[in-house]
This record gives structure tokens, C-alpha cells and sequence, in this order.
């Protein structure tokens, strides 16, 4: 089957903003390889050490950025036992019915969670399937995500349940790895008395100084933005869009049901996986309220 046209341009916009990002990087490196440099010394035997330290770190964010561009960020597949979907269909619910008078619990609150989990889906006008909680269809993916944050363009790639802790570890050592490449680029500029002779001898390390604060001051602030959210388990598309969010909107502003304290949303952030039953947890809240 033949691609869309939509789908040869979005393929061929991640080829060229990967190999943009790639070129970049490894750009800056030669910069600060091949002149006289921090780097430049400590690789040439004065502090191997610090030297492969570098190294080590630019290959584990190019890394991560590749995982979090490539990978499947969670999307729904169109079926419906993988969908979220309870089991329980409409003979079900009169089959609850029929067994009220033998004390069926268990199918009864089976049909109980199916409702209470039908009303926290919605349907996806695109896809034609009903989302599970915290899913969003991406426009520029053409795909419905789970635990959907923002469409990436810098990855190219919708940030979802799946790629999120990879796109989170991409910041932090990305964040790292510019602030100690300015280091590097700060202390390799050459002192002339003349502004013009101090130019021609710096152009190259300005045009790095520039690049390399620009991305430090994007990059830090998403990932201030992004451990915030981690650690209140809430998304990019939550926060900004609650007013708008069928499960979300008639809450207070200060509720989130998928909060469980900073210690255990980091810890489920990182470990937990594949996906998360967020509509379970919608289910539950919903209980509670009403019990209080």
C-alpha cells in the first residue's frame, strides 16, 4: 500500500531535522576538538579521563534523542481488545441484572467500572475509536496517543506514554552536555587588544557561544517544565488544556486524579510500562468523591 502524501512529507521532515540535529552536534564537536581547546588537551593525554567523560555523555544524549524521535510513543491501536475496552458488553449488563437477586457482586461491579469507564472515554472523530483516559489524537501524527504530551518538532515525534521518560533523560542530558560544551567554549577564546583582530580569531566560537545559549535556555526550561510535570503526573496537554478535557474540566483546579505524591508519580514515571489503566484510576477517584 502506498504512502500518503502527508506521510512522505512528515518521513521526509524527520530525516532532515534529524540530520539537522545530528550535523549540529557533531558540528560544535569539531569545533571544540580541533582548536586549542579544554577538550583538545584533555584528549590528547592530559586528562583522558575528562576527555572520554565528554565523549561518553554526547553519545548517551544522541542517543536518547534517537529512542525518544523513533520510537513508538503510544499509539492506540485500532482494536478493541487493545484499546482500553472492558470486556463487559450489553448482555452483560442484563446479566447483572438477572443475578441482582443472587448476589452477583462481582459481575455487578464489573458493569459498575465499564459504565464509570465509558463516561471517561471519548470518541475520536479521526480514528473513530473511543480514546482511553489521557488520550489525544495528534494531527500532525494522524494517530491517537496515549498518555499524550505535546507533538515534538524538534523529534518529529508526538511525546506519549511510551517515549516520555526517554524524552525527559534526553533533556537532562542534553542540558548537561551544553552547559559544559559553553564552558569549554568560554575558556578557549583568544585575547586580542583590537576588536577586529579579536573577532577573526573567536568567529568560530562565537557562532558556538550563540547556538550553545539558545539551546541552553530552550532546553533547561522544558526540562523544569517537564520535571514538574513528572512529579504532579500531569501532561504538557493537560496543563495548558484542562478547561477543554471532558475528565478533567468539571474539577476543581487544584484536583488531578492521576496524583499519587512526587515519590510514587517519579517512580512509576521511570518503571512502570508498558501503559497505565488511567481510566481505572478515573474510576476510582470517582468513587471516592462520591463516597465523601
Amino acid at each position: 500500500m502506498g504512502r500518503s502524501k502527508k506521510e512522505l512529507s512528515r518521513l521526509a521532515s524527520g530525516i532532515f531535522i534529524r540530520f539537522f540535529h545530528t550535523a549540529l552536534t557533531v558540528g560544535i564537536f569539531c569545533v571544540l576538538i580541533f582548536n586549542d581547546t579544554e577538550l583538545r588537551n584533555a584528549l590528547t593525554g592530559k586528562n583522558i579521563i575528562y576527555g572520554v567523560a565528554f565523549i561518553c555523555l554526547l553519545l548517551a544524549t544522541s542517543v536518547l534523542y534517537f529512542i525518544a524521535s523513533l520510537m513508538n510513543p503510544g499509539y492506540v491501536i485500532l482494536d478493541v481488545e487493545m484499546n482500553g475496552w472492558s470486556q463487559v458488553d450489553s448482555s452483560d449488563e442484563e446479566t447483572a441484572e438477572e443475578s441482582e437477586g443472587d448476589g452477583n457482586d462481582e459481575r455487578q461491579k464489573m458493569v459498575k467500572d465499564k459504565k464509570a469507564k465509558d463516561k471517561s472515554q471519548r470518541k475520536c472523530s479521526y480514528c473513530n475509536i473511543k480514546q482511553p483516559a489521557r488520550t489525544k489524537h495528534c494531527e500532525d501524527c494522524g494517530r491517537c496517543v496515549r498518555r499524550f504530551d505535546h507533538h515534538c518538532p524538534w523529534l518529529e515525534n508526538c511525546v506519549g506514554e511510551r517515549n516520555h521518560r526517554f524524552f525527559w533523560l534526553f533533556l537532562l542530558c542534553q542540558a548537561a552536555i551544553i552547559i559544559w560544551a559553553i564552558r569549554i567554549t568560554w575558556g578557549g577564546f583568544y585575547w586580542h587588544p583590537t576588536i577586529q583582530d579579536w573577532l577573526r580569531a573567536n568567529a568560530l566560537y562565537l557562532i558556538c557561544m550563540l547556538v550553545l545559549s539558545l539551546g541552553a535556555a530552550a532546553v533547561i526550561s522544558l526540562l523544569c517544565c517537564h520535571t514538574f510535570m513528572l512529579f504532579t503526573n500531569q501532561t504538557t496537554w493537560e496543563f495548558m488544556s484542562r478547561h477543554r478535557i471532558t475528565y478533567l474540566r468539571n474539577l476543581d483546579e487544584s484536583v488531578n486524579p492521576f496524583d499519587e505524591g512526587y515519590c510514587r508519580n517519579g517512580l512509576k514515571f521511570f518503571c512502570y510500562c508498558p501503559y497505565r489503566s488511567w481510566d481505572v484510576m478515573l474510576v476510582k477517584y470517582s468513587d471516592l468523591k462520591n463516597a465523601s
